[in-house]
C-alpha cells in the first residue's frame, strides 16, 4: 500500500515539473515571413475546382507580383507580371486536371521572394459560369493626349463575343472613372484596323475516303462552301494529306483559284500521317499581335481515321500546336475522339456521314470570324497631364465574373492642341508638318493625318494639283495618303488643301519640288 502512494506521489510530481517547465520554453517554430506570399486560395490540394478561378493570396511589403500558372511542376508560363493585385483570374480548362502555381512578390529595393508552388485539380465536370473574359493586348499612346488599347473579349471557353458596344464598358485611370461623353471615347474593330486572318484547311484524302467517288465529292463540296464562306481580310490555305502533307495552295484570298485546287484533289495512300499533318498545318504561319499589325490563324483539319503512319506522336503534335487554335472535324468508326478532342483546343467536332460536313464546315467559319470580331481597338483623350505614370482598367458593366482589361501609360507630353488638322504630329513634333520636299519622278512622301478637338470620326477631301500626285492609302477616310511628284513636274513650289469634311476644318500643305 504505501508502495502505491509512494508511486502516485512520483507520477504527480512529474506531471506538475512538466506543467512548470512548458510555461518556460519558447516555441520553436517561427513566424510566417509574411513577406513571401502566403495563404492562397484555392489552397494547395483543393479538389473539385471550378475551372474559371481566382487564385488570391496573401503578402506584405511588396511592389508588384508575378504570376505562374501551368500544368507541370515548376510552372513556367507567365500569366501576369508586375501587377500590384493579389489576386488574378485564371481558366483551368479540363476535368481532373492539375495545376501548379506560384507568386514571385517584386520589392523596391529590386529583391524578389518566391512562395511555395501551390496546385489544384479542377472539378470533374466543366464548369462554364456566364460572362466575359476580357485579354489586354496592347496599350500605347498619341499625340495630343490619346491613350489607345487593343483588347479581346471572350466567354470562359475562349469563344469570341463580338456584340460589344461603348455603352457595354467602364474605362477608369487610376480608380477614377473616365467620362464617355467627355473624353470621346471609341471604339473600332477589325474592319477599320490593320488585321489579318490566316486559315489552313487540312483535308485527308487518304484511300479510305478518296477510293469511293462519291465521299470524295462530298468532302470536297463541303471544303468549296467552307471557301465560299470566308469573309473580309481572310486567307486560306489549302492541304491535303494521307501519308505526309502536301501544300495545294499557298494563303490567298482568290476563291476560285482555292475552289479549283479542291476540284483537283485525287486520291491519296492508305497511310494516315494526322500527326505530322498537324505539325506541319499550324508552322505555315505566325499569330502577330501588336499595335500596328494582327495576324491570327486557326488549322481546321478533317479526317476520317486516327494516326496509323507513325513517324510523329500526339505529344509532339500538341506541342507544336502550343497556343494556336485548331478545330477537327472526325468521321466514322475509326476515329479517336478524345485524341481529335485534345487536338482542337477550338472545337472537336464528330460526324457520322460525309453530308453532315457541309453544316460543320460553316459553323466552324462562323466561329473563326466571331472570333476575329472579338478584337476591340479603343481610345480617348485622358485628362492627365504632365511626365506620370497611370494605371487604366477597363470593364464590361455587369460581368457576373471579374475581369478586366489593364495597363499603364505615361502622360509625358501630353497637351491640349489648338482645334484643326495636324499632319504628322508625334510627341517629339507636336504640331507636326506643313512644309514637305519632293523630287520630280523621285520617292512620294507619307503622310498621317489627325484632327484634334473633332467630335465627329474624321473624313479627308484632298484637293488637286497637276504638280501632284495623291495616292490614297485607306479610303474613305483618306487620313493616311502619299504624295509624290510626276516626272514631269518643273522645280518649285505646289500647294495642296485638305478638308476635314465631318468637322468643317481644312488645311494648306505646301511642297517644294526640285529636279
Amino acid at each position: 500500500m504505501n508502495r502505491q502512494i509512494l508511486w502516485v506521489i512520483l507520477i504527480l510530481s512529474v506531471v506538475f515539473s512538466s506543467c512548470k517547465l512548458d510555461k518556460n520554453i519558447t516555441n520553436p517554430i517561427k513566424p510566417n515571413d509574411k513577406t513571401i506570399p502566403y495563404s492562397p486560395t484555392p489552397s494547395t490540394g483543393a479538389i473539385n475546382v471550378q475551372n474559371y478561378q481566382r487564385l488570391s493570396w496573401e503578402c506584405s511589403g511588396a511592389t508588384s507580383y508575378t504570376i505562374y500558372f501551368d500544368k507541370v511542376t515548376p510552372p513556367v508560363t507567365i500569366i501576369k507580371s508586375n501587377t500590384t493585385d493579389k489576386f488574378t483570374d485564371v481558366i483551368a480548362s479540363g476535368t481532373n486536371a492539375v495545376y501548379y502555381w506560384n507568386v514571385v512578390a517584386n520589392f523596391s529595393d529590386g529583391t524578389q521572394k518566391s512562395s511555395p508552388i501551390w496546385h489544384f485539380t479542377t472539378s470533374q465536370i466543366y464548369t462554364i459560369p456566364p460572362g466575359y473574359v476580357l485579354t489586354t493586348h496592347t496599350v500605347t499612346t498619341a499625340t495630343p493626349n490619346i491613350v489607345k488599347m487593343m483588347f479581346q473579349a471572350t466567354d470562359i471557353s475562349n469563344k469570341g463575343i463580338d456584340y460589344l458596344t461603348i455603352n457595354d464598358f467602364e474605362i477608369s485611370e487610376d480608380g477614377e472613372t473616365v467620362s464617355i461623353f467627355e473624353s470621346n471615347l471609341s471604339i473600332t474593330k477589325r474592319l477599320a484596323n490593320p488585321y489579318l486572318l490566316k486559315t489552313v484547311l487540312m483535308i485527308d484524302n487518304s484511300t479510305s475516303i478518296s477510293d469511293d467517288a462519291n465521299s470524295l465529292q462530298l468532302l470536297k463540296d463541303a471544303a468549296k462552301n467552307f471557301v465560299n464562306n470566308m469573309t473580309t481580310q481572310q486567307q486560306v490555305a489549302l492541304y491535303k494529306f494521307s501519308s505526309s502533307p502536301e501544300i495545294v495552295m499557298d494563303f490567298t484570298t482568290d476563291k476560285n483559284a482555292l475552289k479549283n485546287a479542291i476540284d483537283n484533289i485525287g486520291s491519296g495512300f492508305a497511310s494516315t500521317n494526322l500527326y505530322g499533318s498537324v505539325i506541319e498545318g499550324v508552322s505555315h504561319w505566325t499569330d502577330i499581335i501588336t499595335p500596328d499589325n494582327i495576324i491570327q490563324g486557326s488549322l481546321v483539319l478533317f479526317t476520317d481515321g486516327n494516326d496509323t503512319q507513325g513517324s510523329k506522336t500526339l505529344s509532339d503534335a500538341l506541342n507544336a500546336i502550343g497556343k494556336k487554335k485548331v478545330y477537327t472535324v472526325g468521321l466514322g468508326s475509326e476515329i479517336e475522339p478524345e485524341i481529335l478532342k485534345e487536338i482542337g483546343n477550338q472545337g472537336a467536332f464528330t460526324i457520322t456521314e460525309l453530308s453532315e460536313l457541309n453544316q460543320v464546315f460553316l459553323q466552324i467559319q462562323q466561329e473563326i470570324e466571331t472570333y476575329a470580331n472579338s478584337f476591340y481597338w479603343m481610345e480617348y483623350s485622358s485628362p492627365k497631364r504632365g511626365n506620370n505614370e497611370h494605371s487604366i482598367y477597363l470593364r464590361v458593366v455587369g460581368n457576373q465574373i471579374y475581369s478586366v482589361a489593364d495597363g499603364t501609360f505615361s502622360s509625358a507630353g501630353f497637351f491640349d492642341p489648338i482645334p484643326g488638322i495636324y499632319i504628322n504630329s508625334t510627341f517629339a513634333n507636336p504640331l507636326g508638318d506643313s512644309v514637305f520636299t519632293l523630287i520630280a519622278g523621285g520617292y512620294p512622301v507619307e503622310l498621317n493625318l489627325s484632327t484634334f478637338g473633332d467630335t465627329k470620326s474624321p473624313i479627308y477631301s484632298w484637293g488637286t494639283n497637276p504638280s501632284l500626285i495623291v495616292t490614297e492609302i485607306n479610303p474613305p477616310e483618306n487620313s493616311n495618303v502619299q504624295i509624290s511628284a510626276p516626272s514631269s513636274a518643273l522645280a518649285g513650289t505646289g500647294s495642296l488643301t485638305v478638308d476635314d469634311t465631318q468637322n468643317g476644318f481644312n488645311k494648306t500643305l505646301s511642297f517644294k519640288i526640285s529636279r
